[in-house]
């Protein structure tokens, strides 16, 4: 199922225009980094956002709240800024970052406390343990809305 064309009702993307395919290398190093196992819905997102130069944003019920779920080279990016300074060294030996609400809150895959999934957590606070489930899937939190209120409240 392709995501991007089949967003939930309360999701519109923001700069559609943006975002193409392409990527490849990125993809393959995102997939070799990852600490974790990438759902292939993930993955199927990277090759139809990697080409372009950060990923997709998400205007959530055409407020001014944005979901931004980043391509593989953004999310390469983000690997490396992250995982220098955060409280936790074992974070990313359990998590994999894949986008954030352009705030204090970012996402993640990890096998967390209430299975594996898409969880959220404070940047400056990255704990699998404290993270919160948004979703168990991409697609389950992109197109059938799950967890849309919990990816932008803490």
């Amino acid at each position: 199922m392709d995501i991007l064309k089949n967003l939930n009702d309360r999701l519109t993307m923001a700069d559609e225009e943006e975002v193409c395919s392409g990527g490849e290398e990125d993809i393959k190093e995102v997939i070799s980094k990852s600490p974790v196992q990438l759902p292939e819905d993930y993955i199927e997102y990277l090759r139809c956002t990697s080409g372009g130069n950060v990923g997709a944003s998400f205007l959530v019920d055409n407020t001014r709240e944005e979901i931004y779920i980043w391509n593989a080279g953004t999310a390469l990016e983000k690997f490396k800024e992250f995982s220098y300074p955060i409280p936790d060294d074992d974070f990313f030996k359990q998590a994999w970052l894949i986008g954030s609400d352009l705030g204090d809150l970012v996402y993640f895959y990890a096998e967390g406390k209430d299975g594996f999934g898409i969880y959220r957590d404070e940047a400056g606070n990255l704990y699998v343990r404290d993270g919160e489930k948004i979703a168990d899937t991409l697609t389950d939190f992109l197109v059938k809305g799950t967890g849309i209120d919990i990816a932008l409240t803490l």
